[in-house]
């Protein structure tokens, strides 16, 4: 049965992106009759609340831009204001230091290999500021970006092999956890089914991530083809502050699971599709990422996938076919 909350988010106009929320709620961003980025919250009765621009009580720093345009909103968590000579992050008070350390060392490591990393130009305890990154998202490229991917297969490893690095753990247990309050916000807010099937297959997905791992590498933990940015020279790399110590297959598996995602919505062709794939085999060579792992962590990615996009009224043309791949479980192409 759908929820009372995403019964009112399916029917707002101009939604963009949703997420669930504690309490039974699910927050969103939508764009208003003006063309202005909004940010709101549904209540679990269905009432909804919608901010005014560029205003959130979590995110002091947030104002209306007066040289930029506001690219993101997370209502409560973030938001994201693009300058002419910089990115700005806002976030709720005492999490910007170590957005900013995180970023700055991780940064630092990319330099010689062919990607490139925003750097950190200045932070208060609520605000990141970063240099821009050229190129375009290798999502919004498609099959102009394929030189791109394979950048990432040669390059990426150099930055994997620093696990030194990485301060914080992810561990196969805690992307089980993931999966698993995913599929419980989608199945209390009635978002996509069949609930049993994919029960089960969560389940399994949790079950198979638990059953050993490979050493140790730096992760980015959440590398998929809208944080790499191609310009035709260099790829850029978005959102490092993630980066954590676990297995290089996570990172292998995300990006199968949103390249299959691209080809279904169109994003790639199916000849774009294989040689993606074919770059992603090379990647995961590079990491030293096991086949048994990649295929654990691309099952897992694709059924989260599933219940994130169920919040999203533009994945309504591909959910049910692509629930329907996640549950016949073939094999990655």
């Amino acid at each position: 049965m759908t929820s009372a909350a995403l019964t009112t988010l399916r029917a707002t106009d101009g939604i963009i992106r949703a997420w669930p929320a504690r309490q039974g709620a699910i927050t969103f961003e939508q764009r208003d009759p003006d063309g202005l980025l909004r940010a709101g919250r549904i209540d679990v009765w269905g009432e909804s609340e919608l901010t005014g621009y560029a205003t959130d009580p979590s995110l002091p720093e947030l104002s209306a831009p007066t040289r930029g345009r506001l690219v993101v909103h997370r209502f409560g968590r973030r938001a994201v204001v693009m300058c002419p000579d910089r990115a700005v992050k806002l976030l709720r008070p005492g999490r910007a230091a170590r957005v900013a350390a995180v970023s700055s060392r991780i940064a630092g490591l990319c330099a010689g290999t062919g990607l490139r990393a925003a750097r950190v130009l200045d932070a208060t305890e609520a605000r990141v500021e970063f240099t821009l990154l050229p190129g375009r998202s290798l999502h919004e490229l498609g099959d102009d970006g394929l030189d791109g991917w394979a950048r990432l297969a040669g390059a990426w490893p150099l930055i994997a092999r620093h696990v030194d690095q990485a301060r914080a753990e992810h561990s196969p247990a805690d992307e089980a956890a993931v999966l698993d309050r995913w599929y419980t916000a989608a199945a209390e807010h009635g978002a996509v089914g069949p609930l049993g099937p994919l029960r089960r297959a969560v389940e399994r997905a949790c079950a198979d991530l638990a059953a050993g791992t490979d050493p140790p590498a730096l992760l980015h933990r959440d590398l998929h083809d809208g944080q790499l940015l191609w310009d035709g020279a260099a790829l850029g790399v978005l959102d490092l502050d993630t980066a954590a110590r676990g297995e290089a297959a996570l990172d292998v598996g995300n990006l199968l699971a949103h390249a299959e995602l691209s080809r279904l919505a169109g994003s790639l062709s199916a000849d774009g599709h294989r040689r993606v794939t074919g770059h992603l085999a090379d990647l995961a060579r590079g990491l030293g990422a096991s086949p048994a792992h990649v295929d654990r962590y691309w099952r897992a990615a694709r059924l989260r996938l599933a219940f994130v996009h169920s919040f999203r009224p533009a994945a309504d043309r591909w959910l049910e076919q692509w629930v329907e791949a996640c549950l016949a479980g073939p094999r990655p192409p």
